[in-house]
C-alpha cells in the first residue's frame, strides 16, 4: 500500500500536467493553477524536511567523527543564530540583515571567486594541445576570450591585422563562434537531454521507474 498510493498519485498527476500543458481551455488552466497552489503548500513542508535531514546528517558526522566533523558545529551555529533572530524578529530587523550583508554575502563571494581558480586549472588540463581536437578547442577558447576582453580587439588588429582588417575582429569571431557552431551544438544536447527527461518522465508516469520510491519493488 505504501508504493501502492504513490505511483497511482505520480500516474495521475503525470497525466494531469500534461493535459495542461496541450489544452488551451480554461478548465485545464484552472487545474493548472490549482496544482502550482498546492505546490506552493508543500513547499515549506519540504523546507522542514530539509531542514531535518540537515541536523540528522551533521549529528551524524559528530557523533562518528568523520573528515573535518568540526565544522559540522559551525553548520548548527549558524542555523541556530539565523533562526532564533530572524524568526521573532523578522527578516528586515537590523542584526539579521547585518549578519547576512557581512557573513552570508562575502562567503557567497569567496566560494565563487575561488570556482574561478578551478575552472582555470580545469582549463589548462583540457587546453593542452596533445590531438587535434585539444588543439581546435585551445584555438577557439583563445578566440572566445580575447573577443570577451576589452583589448581583444587590439591585440587581434595587432598581430592579425592582414587577416581581419576590421576593427573589431576578435569581438566578430568571439561572435560568429557563438552564435554559429556553439549554438548548434548547444541546440543538439538540449535536444538529446530533452528526449531524456521526457522517456524519463514516462517511465515514472507509467510506474516502470521507481527509484524514487526506495528501490525494490
Amino acid at each position: 500500500m505504501k508504493r501502492q498510493v504513490p505511483l497511482v498519485l505520480c500516474f495521475v498527476f503525470g497525466i494531469a500536467m500534461i493535459f495542461t500543458q496541450f489544452s488551451p481551455h480554461s478548465f485545464s488552466q484552472g487545474i493548472y493553477e490549482e496544482v502550482i497552489s498546492w505546490a506552493l503548500i508543500i513547499g515549506p513542508f519540504a523546507l522542514v524536511l530539509a531542514t531535518i535531514t540537515l541536523i540528522q546528517t551533521h549529528a551524524a558526522r559528530i557523533q562518528r567523527r568523520t573528515e573535518h566533523w568540526q565544522y559540522s558545529f559551525v553548520v548548527f551555529a549558524g542555523l541556530i543564530i539565523m533562526v532564533l533572530i530572524g524568526v521573532p524578529f523578522g527578516p528586515q530587523n537590523t542584526t539579521f540583515e547585518w549578519l547576512y550583508n557581512n557573513v552570508q554575502v562575502p562567503m557567497d563571494a569567496t566560494m565563487f571567486s575561488l570556482l574561478a581558480f578551478f575552472i582555470a586549472s580545469a582549463a589548462y588540463r583540457a587546453f593542452r594541445a596533445r590531438t587535434f581536437e585539444a588543439s581546435l578547442l585551445l584555438i577557439t577558447a583563445l578566440i572566445v576570450m580575447m573577443g570577451n576582453v576589452p583589448v581583444g580587439d587590439l591585440i587581434w588588429n595587432k598581430a592579425l591585422s592582414w587577416w581581419t582588417p576590421w576593427e573589431d575582429g576578435a569581438s566578430w569571431w568571439r561572435q560568429w563562434i557563438l552564435d554559429n557552431p556553439n549554438l548548434s551544438a548547444r541546440r543538439g544536447i538540449i535536444l538529446g537531454v530533452s528526449l531524456g527527461v521526457i522517456s524519463q518522465s514516462i517511465r515514472i508516469i507509467l510506474g516502470i521507474e521507481r527509484s524514487y520510491l526506495g528501490g525494490g519493488d
